[in-house]
């Protein structure tokens, strides 16, 4: 694996934006090109010292390093910053694509502190002198390191850290720090077109329930028929999540089934972990397609990371973390034959072996079920009224419910039958539904329609 990131190197003021290029491979050896062996040698132990006091282990590689211009072992201790963010690429804590337009300033102290430069007079003047090569977008540095540049630089976004901690943990300000596009074209996934309301005909009770998913970022499964418009409404989701984060882009990824649980979650590959369609969705939507024809161990991995948006993976190499909170939307026929209820083909039993592919705990996790293809009406709110509804806050605390409706609820067959995890999820959508109405207390007919989107948990599906 190979990651190619910048540097800057206070101590060599005619020429301080360095190229820094790591490779790793198999093995535990640590070889360099253009700095001295000695002082590539201090910056890997200052380096897992650093890490580890902040509880990060890195995997144990063998590395070349490599350095253009070349660096004096003086010039070395000022790219340890630079360093550190490609140990962490190379664990899967950031991504190498974000790495090649960015610059990183600032020294580290075995605590795993950062503390700027200290610069004399002519040397901060001839620095400041110095503009950052053409291919450096962004800056990351130290508490005051951003003074270092030039008046006319031509940079367009800086984030200031104090310690490798930040780095780490702060994983939506690193991403909307890198939000411009990836330069990979094989990585890079295709942003689907903006679509709204109005271009998709009737389905007003699953366009509903999308927005208030979206709000909470609550799993969705839509089941229907080929070409009743599934892959359409994940879609508009892109945009109705992009509008929840107030952001004018975010990631969407729609991995295809024959990837498997490497290409949906993470795998160890040369050496290095390489992180799936899950943790580089993060902040976005992850859409599963044809979900019941994924591997079953594929499928049912995803009950660890939907309920802790987390990911260990721990192999003899060495060990990644992923931290990620997509919103998963997925999409299934509701038979094998794709024909729907009215024209289906299938036997019961073969009805039941098709749904029953999707384990109960599963199909627990996915708090909005929509049966999708069969709704004439159109969604109650405008594309831009959910835009503003999306926009407004939810209640801490959640909203009060009524005494009739809690009443109702509490003696239903339908809340003593299903799970903890069924019943928790039915109370928030009814909150949740009471919002998307403006009202202020819930009601029965929210509890009725909290019901009504968890349909697959109970016997009959």
């Amino acid at each position: 694996m190979l990651i190619r990131t910048w540097g800057f190197v206070a101590t060599k003021p005619h020429s301080p934006w360095v190229s820094v290029e790591v490779r790793a491979e198999r093995g535990a050896l640590v070889r360099t090109s253009g700095l001295p062996p000695g002082a590539a040698q201090e910056s890997m132990a200052r380096l897992r010292s650093a890490l580890a006091h902040v509880g990060f282990r890195p995997p144990t590689q063998s590395l070349t390093l490599h350095l253009h211009p070349n660096c004096t072992k003086e010039d070395v201790p000022h790219l340890d910053l630079a360093f550190a963010a490609a140990l962490l690429t190379l664990a899967g804590r950031l991504q190498a694509q974000d790495l090649l337009h960015t610059a990183f300033v600032g020294t580290l102290t075995l605590s795993g502190h950062l503390h700027d430069p200290r610069l004399g007079h002519a040397t901060g003047l001839l620095c400041r002198g110095a503009v950052p090569h053409p291919e450096i977008q962004r800056l990351i540095h130290a508490p005051g390191g951003d003074s270092l540049l030039p008046d006319n630089h031509s940079l367009e976004q800086s984030w200031e850290i104090s310690d490798l901690l930040q780095l780490m943990s702060s994983t939506p300000s690193w991403q909307n720090l890198n939000a411009s596009p990836s330069p990979n074209p094989v990585k890079a996934a295709a942003h689907p077109q903006d679509l709204h309301w109005e271009e998709i005909q009737g389905e007003g009770h699953a366009k509903t329930w999308l927005a208030i998913a979206a709000k909470h970022r609550l799993p969705v499964l839509m089941s229907g028929p080929p070409g009743c418009g599934k892959t359409s409404l994940a879609k508009m989701c892109v945009g109705l999540r992009a509008q929840r984060l107030q952001m004018s882009n975010v990631p969407w990824l729609a991995p295809h089934p024959a990837g498997g649980v490497a290409g949906l979650l993470g795998a160890w590959r040369r050496g290095a972990p390489q992180p799936g369609a899950w943790a580089q969705a993060d902040g976005g939507v992850l859409f599963l397609d044809e979900f019941l024809e994924w591997p079953r161990p594929a499928r049912e991995s995803l009950r660890h990371v939907m309920e802790t948006d987390r990911l260990e993976l721990h192999r003899a190499e060495g060990s990644a973390v992923w931290m990620s909170k997509p919103w998963i939307v997925a999409a299934t026929n509701p038979c094998a034959c794709g024909r729907g209820n009215e024209q289906c083909l299938c036997t019961p039993a073969e009805q039941k072996l098709h749904r029953r592919k999707c384990s109960a705990p599963l199909l627990e996790r996915f708090a909005v079920q929509l049966d999708v293809g069969h709704d004439p009406w159109p969604c109650p709110k405008s594309w831009n009224e959910v835009f503003k509804w999306l926009s407004r806050p939810f209640p801490i605390k959640g909203i009060p419910w009524k005494s009739h409706a809690r009443d109702s609820w509490m003696n239903s067959d339908i809340r003593r039958e299903a799970s903890r995890r069924v019943r928790a999820s039915t109370e928030r959508l009814a909150e949740a539904h009471a919002d998307w109405r403006g009202e202020n207390k819930v009601t029965r007919e929210d509890v009725g329609a909290a019901v009504d989107v968890t349909w697959m948990t109970r016997e009959g599906w």
